[in-house]
């Protein structure tokens, strides 16, 4: 994640996009950042245009699987719009899936949300998983095939 990126991630957490504020210092926050990077193969900060230009809206994050890319958590910054996070995350799915098998499950809340993106054709909805959040059954999605 390059200096910019981590200046706007240090600017979204101040805005409490990464969970209630526990108060950390910028070094504290630049290395819980760091240890959650770890955890996962590919970090993406999603970008978007806005009346102050292009700008990051938001991080995803993922991990490789085989040939799956497994896209886990997606953290919006508070800046996005509904807009932004409609066009980031369609643009992004449609180049991750020339390349990769692509996997992502939400909660119910954020079905319809993703419901949207596959009317677009860049994903689809393949199933239920079910015992994994506490909240209630999970929608899966996986990347439709691009053709070229």
């Amino acid at each position: 994640m390059a200096e910019p990126d981590r200046r706007y991630a240090w600017a979204a957490y101040k805005l409490g996009a990464f969970g209630p504020i526990s108060n950390a210092s910028a070094t504290e926050f630049t290395k819980q950042l760091d240890d959650y990077l770890a955890l996962h193969d590919i970090a993406f900060i999603v970008e978007s245009v806005t009346k102050k230009g292009r700008i990051p809206v938001g991080m995803v994050v993922g991990k490789y699987m085989g040939p799956i890319l497994y896209l886990g958590d997606t953290t919006w910054f508070p800046w996005a719009s509904p807009r932004n996070k409609m066009e980031t995350i369609t643009n992004l799915l449609n180049e991750l899936r020339r390349h990769y098998v692509v996997m992502l499950f939400c909660n119910m809340q954020d079905k319809q949300f993703y419901l949207n993106i596959a009317k677009h054709g860049v994903i689809r909805r393949v199933g239920t998983i079910y015992d994994l959040l506490t909240d209630g059954p999970a929608p899966l999605f996986q990347s439709r095939k691009k053709y070229e």
